[in-house]
């Protein structure tokens, strides 16, 4: 409350977060109508692909947001959180989880490929923790959305929101004593494995999502950037845009959406 300085109220995204989600922009402010009833709320959006929807005088989510079990870690001495919080609305706006649903299929080889470059990995669902093999994670700490935000139509009630699909690999080492008293820290490799430079998940890499905050739902998606299409391994498929790996900034008037 600014009148008195008190705290009112919080909510936790992440529980006992080792993937970097924290949330990388400020809310947006919505007064929204859920089954006829208005609501001063917020929206909140993640780099896990989530979108937070809170009345922002109490703190309760507009829709439920349900805590569900997550993979835990194999790491000596890591306890992580039994579960994590799941919004049931609205659908998430980015590729969640390196897993075989979310692998490039554009053709038989390139799906094999993908399978056998990440067979020395881990890799799992959402919230699949680090590893000492080195975990594949999807959305990676620059992806989903990030410092852009998003941006709200208050005559639509729609949110638009720039994502970027980009893996990372965390993985686990155990350092000599010389250099850290920690059991283990992050090193090894870092960066996600490619086929011949090409990402390894299904398209788009760079999107902007809108979701109607009045129903929860996605009202469409869109990608941005050409991408790699003309990679030469996909140059004969004659594939439409697959959005570049890329932040994005959005600004909305009552007529045009921008992108930068």
């Amino acid at each position: 409350a600014c009148a008195t300085g008190a705290r009112r109220w919080h909510y936790q995204a992440v529980h006992h977060g080792l993937w970097d989600y924290d949330l990388p922009a400020a809310p947006t402010l919505v007064d929204i109508t859920v089954n006829g009833r208005a609501i001063k709320a917020l929206a909140q959006v993640s780099k896990q692909g989530f979108t937070y929807v809170l009345d922002r005088r109490t703190g309760t989510p507009v829709w439920p947001i349900e805590e569900r079990a997550v993979p835990q870690s194999s790491a000596p001495g890591e306890r992580t959180s039994p579960t994590q919080p799941f919004p049931s609305k609205p659908p998430a706006f980015e590729r969640q989880g390196m897993t075989d649903d979310n692998l490039i299929d554009f053709t038989p080889e390139l799906r094999a490929r993908a399978i056998e470059v990440l067979a020395p990995f881990e890799r799992g669902p959402l919230f699949t923790p680090p590893s000492e093999k080195g975990t594949v994670v999807l959305p990676g700490w620059v992806g989903g959305a990030n410092w852009g935000g998003a941006a709200f139509d208050p005559d639509s009630g729609r949110l638009f929101v720039p994502s970027m699909t980009s893996p990372i690999v965390v993985q686990l080492v155990r350092p000599d004593g010389a250099t850290s008293n920690f059991q283990l820290l992050r090193g090894g490799q870092m960066n996600a494995p490619t086929i011949d430079g090409l990402p390894l998940t299904k398209p788009p890499y760079g999107r902007v999502t809108a979701l109607d905050l009045h129903q929860g739902t996605e009202a469409w998606m869109v990608p941005v950037g050409e991408g790699p299409r003309r990679h030469p391994r996909l140059a004969a498929l004659n594939l439409p845009p697959l959005g570049m790996q890329t932040r994005g900034n959005p600004l909305v008037t009552k007529t045009l959406l921008f992108i930068a």
